[in-house]
């Protein structure tokens, strides 16, 4: 796996060496066309200055060219550099600034008007030529303006060749200095990362509590900072939850133990008890038991994963947990009505986990139920509804009630304090909300499908 470093220095280095080429080639065209563009420039704007100067005779015909005296001394002193000639159309020269009788052409050819500029030689000099037509009075002229490749190097100040190479050394420079920045620029940048990697790998299962530092983190970084660090969160109110858990269970397990070795101990003290010793042995094995099955049921409602989902018409469990239940509601001399109506209620759903919900809620609703009264379930789209019309609960059990190992005040000597909690652990790995409320009379525990 590539480093995140490697690829931005990969990709940063490419990127440099594409807009170095795209410099470099632009520097290129502009220093070997730029000349050339200026020279252009140069004779475009000289041409229409003697062209503005040009007097006419009352025959029409052009007389004289009328300049500034920088102008005037330029002509007249640098005649081999810089000069002028206003042409008729058959080439003849008309005005000149270097008296000559012609128009400019390059050697062997003849004028022509529609060559507008080109390059001659003369005593082993270059020029180049600029011609320009006019009007006046329907009659066509031309002005030509001639300028020595000499003179525009002096103008240009410097060779050409030379400028172009200390331009790409220049680029060249720019370049490297860039690359410099951006490689210090990126390690700065990646220091809270490896701040961070560093800080992560001190992290143990004994200090969850420590978390990535956000100081200094880009924007951009800091949500995925803030993912691990909620992340580390959870793991560590898992984990403490699990803590107290083992805490409780243990703590929960060793009094029975502890009981039922004094008994063992003490058997055969009193043989006159041995049966009243047994009976209690058993009492005390079936409570441990139970403790055991319903550790075991709270362990696998809480991971998903031990879930087999499929679509699951919910009064068919609801009437398999209540003929398990049919002794003990019996026995407490309690009626448990099924309310729901005759259109079957589907939801996706793991069997098992299903029953153990509904049969822990019908069999705490029998247990707050008063002799000679009834448990109501209620079955719908919606979710589940199990009442009884004891004396419902207390304010101040209200937030205790699915708390594991918690138990009321008259079921202290039975039960486990984990009925709840299970059934609270399969609602949610299902993504439904299980809530309690008073329903004077009685108490309701209601499942809801469609978590709020």
């Amino acid at each position: 796996m590539k480093s995140l470093s490697f690829r931005l220095l990969t990709t940063t280095a490419i990127a440099l060496t594409c807009i170095s080429g795209i410099i470099v080639l632009a520097l290129a065209l502009l220093l070997r066309l730029g000349p050339d563009m200026l020279i252009s420039h140069d004779l475009k704007r000289n041409a229409e200055r003697v062209l503005a100067g040009v007097h006419f005779s009352d025959a029409g015909v052009p007389d004289s060219v009328r300049l500034n005296q920088k102008m005037t001394a330029i002509y007249s002193v640098l005649q081999q550099d810089a000069a002028y000639r206003v042409i008729d159309p058959q080439g003849a020269a008309l005005l000149s600034s270097d008296h000559g009788v012609t128009a400019y052409v390059p050697q062997g050819e003849s004028f022509d008007p529609a060559r507008s500029r080109f390059r001659i030689v003369n005593n082993g000099e270059g020029q180049q030529v600029l011609t320009l037509p006019f009007t006046h009075e329907g009659r066509e002229f031309y002005v030509q303006l001639m300028r020595s490749e000499r003179m525009h190097r002096v103008m240009l100040g410097s060779d050409s060749e030379k400028t172009q190479k200390l331009a790409i050394a220049a680029a060249i420079i720019a370049m490297l200095m860039f690359s410099l920045v951006v490689v210090w620029t990126l390690h700065r940048a990646l220091k809270p990362l490896r701040k961070a990697s560093a800080a992560a790998e001190k992290i143990q299962i004994d200090n969850l509590s420590a978390r990535l530092s956000l100081d200094g983190v880009p924007t951009e970084l800091a949500p995925l900072f803030n993912a691990f660090n909620l992340a580390l969160q959870r793991l560590d109110d898992g984990y403490r939850v699990q803590r107290e858990f083992l805490a409780t269970a243990a703590h929960e397990l060793k009094t029975p133990l502890a009981l039922i070795r004094g008994q063992i101990e003490l058997e055969g003290v009193n043989s006159e008890g041995q049966n009243q010793d047994r009976s209690a042995l058993l009492r005390d094995l079936d409570h441990m038991a139970r403790q055991v099955h319903q550790l075991l049921h709270l362990a696998e409602a809480s991971e998903r994963q031990n879930y087999a989902m499929e679509d699951i018409d919910v009064k068919d469990i609801a009437a398999e947990a209540t003929a398990q239940l049919e002794r003990l509601a019996q026995r407490r001399d309690v009626h448990v009505v099924d309310i729901a109506n005759d259109e079957p209620v589907m939801v996706a759903a793991d069997r098992g986990a299903l029953f153990v919900l509904l049969r822990n809620l019908i069999e705490n609703a029998i247990h707050h139920a008063p002799p000679g009264s009834a448990v109501d379930i209620d079955i719908n789209r919606h979710g589940i509804t199990v009442r009884d019309h004891g004396d419902g609960i207390a304010a101040d059990a209200m937030p205790m009630l699915f708390k594991r190992f918690w138990r009321g005040a008259h079921r202290r000597d039975e039960g486990a304090g984990l009925g709840l909690s299970i059934c609270e652990e399969i609602a949610r790995t299902h993504g439904w909300r299980l809530r309690a409320e008073n329903s004077a009379p009685g108490a309701s525990f209601k499942v809801s499908f469609a978590a709020d």
